[in-house]
């Protein structure tokens, strides 16, 4: 009983999303095991920097603007964990998120949130491609300094767009 006890218990820190009930340095190790509990570490830290952008930006600016993540995990922290702070419904192009559709289609300001360079390679290029003007506002950490997918990554304000943001939503589709 014993041994099952104790191998239940490493098993769940493995597997199981728990950094808010155990600090994000006792669960950090665990992310080269599992990549399950580490892509929930510094989730309050990415709303909280994305929220710090999106309310730097002017209100008129913000009313023609949308959130959009590299990454359909970013999107669901964002709606999840930003839900009553002022924050808009992200918008992602990863997977079958890219199905619910840009957002604002006729957005002119883009706040994008990108995972770190190894995760998307090539995604600032894909954004200067679409828009004019892009510039980084934000770097992403974490607690502790997991490693995990936003580790390195930015938030970027991208305006100028070269085309409508919605004609060029088919385009940054994406499905690894």
């Amino acid at each position: 009983m014993v041994a099952t006890a104790i191998s239940t218990a490493v098993f769940a820190v493995i597997v199981l999303p728990v950094p808010p009930v155990l600090p994000s340095s006792d669960v950090g190790w665990t992310y080269g095991v599992s990549t399950n509990s580490g892509e929930s570490l510094g989730r309050p830290q990415l709303v909280g920097t994305v929220r710090q952008v999106w309310t730097g930006l002017p209100a008129r600016q913000r009313a023609n603007a949308v959130i959009f993540t590299a990454d359909y995990g970013e999107a669901g922290a964002l709606d999840e964990l930003g839900r009553g702070t002022g924050l808009p419904t992200a918008v992602s192009s990863h997977h079958t998120d890219g199905w619910w559709g840009p957002g604002h289609p006729h957005a002119t300001t883009v706040v994008a949130v990108a995972p770190g360079p190894g995760r998307m390679p090539g995604y600032e290029d894909d954004l200067r491609r679409n828009f004019r003007h892009v510039r980084v506002a934000a770097a992403l950490l974490n607690p502790d300094g997991v490693r995990n997918v936003e580790w390195g990554g930015h938030v970027y304000v991208c305006t100028g767009p070269r085309r409508p943001w919605g004609g060029m939503w088919r385009d940054l589709r994406n499905y690894t």
